[in-house]
């Protein structure tokens, strides 16, 4: 087997403008049990931060789109990919013995998602973060989140800009690319923030009209991610992924 850093360059990148799966997505993906292939904070189940505890390695495993029966123990639905002690991860729901997890290395903006064993990972507690903790520059492929102190004590300022299109050098060559912008001020509740870009004021989400931009963000070990309507830009532009913050 190899080590995901090695392995991951095989794989495309993650599907990051995938739509959420709606009722009849749901059942699908509950027949083919297919873990998001993005962290997704406006629906689906809660995430959690955690680390790989068992020792040796850990392998990613196949779902029931990969091959019928998975994931289970059965050696032909490992895959080579692999996790070892100490890894972070971002984890989201669980099936039975296996619980989603997406994982993104310190070098790369590929990441790997998929199915591991639930016994090999060791949850940690969520808590709150500092306003100092949310500050800095993020960054994934295509996208980039500035977030500075905002007017107010215990607020943050937000804004970002993100491109789809911006890697193809014919789209960019023909002016294809298409943008996005977020911006507002908000006060983070625990490791959480969200808002909605209305008119003329940041708002709840809540509290924005359905055509308005909303953003979720959410600090996940040394990690930023963020969710959005798919309101913030151009057709196919988002804000979803796993941000790491730039030195």
């Amino acid at each position: 087997m190899t080590r995901l850093r090695h392995a991951a360059r095989r794989w495309p990148a993650p599907l990051l403008l995938a739509l959420l799966a709606g009722p009849a997505g749901a059942q699908e993906n509950e027949a083919r049990n297919e873990c998001r292939r993005t962290p997704a904070l406006s629906t689906g189940p809660a995430l959690a931060y955690g680390r790989i505890a068992a020792t040796g390695r850990t392998a990613f495993v196949k779902d029931g789109l990969a091959r019928a029966g998975c994931p289970g123990p059965d050696p032909a639905c490992r895959e080579r990919a692999y996790l070892v002690p100490g890894d972070g991860v971002i984890l989201g729901e669980r099936r039975g013995a296996w619980i989603c997890a997406t994982y993104r290395g310190d070098r790369d903006d590929m990441g790997r998602t998929g199915w591991v064993s639930a016994e090999a990972v060791a949850v940690e507690t969520s808590s709150a973060v500092s306003v100092e903790g949310w500050l800095g520059t993020w960054t994934r492929a295509e996208a980039q989140i500035r977030v500075t102190p905002g007017g107010r004590p215990g607020t943050v300022s937000v804004d970002g800009g993100a491109t789809w299109g911006g890697g193809d050098p014919d789209r960019a060559a023909r002016g294809g690319i298409h943008t996005g912008e977020i911006a507002g001020t908000v006060a983070p509740k625990g490791d959480a923030a969200s808002f909605a870009m209305g008119e003329s004021e940041t708002l709840p989400v809540e509290r924005g009209d359905p055509a308005d931009c909303k953003v979720w963000l959410r600090r996940l070990g040394p990690w930023l991610v963020v969710d959005d309507n798919l309101a913030c830009g151009g057709v196919n532009v988002t804000f979803r992924g796993v941000y790491r913050r730039r030195p």
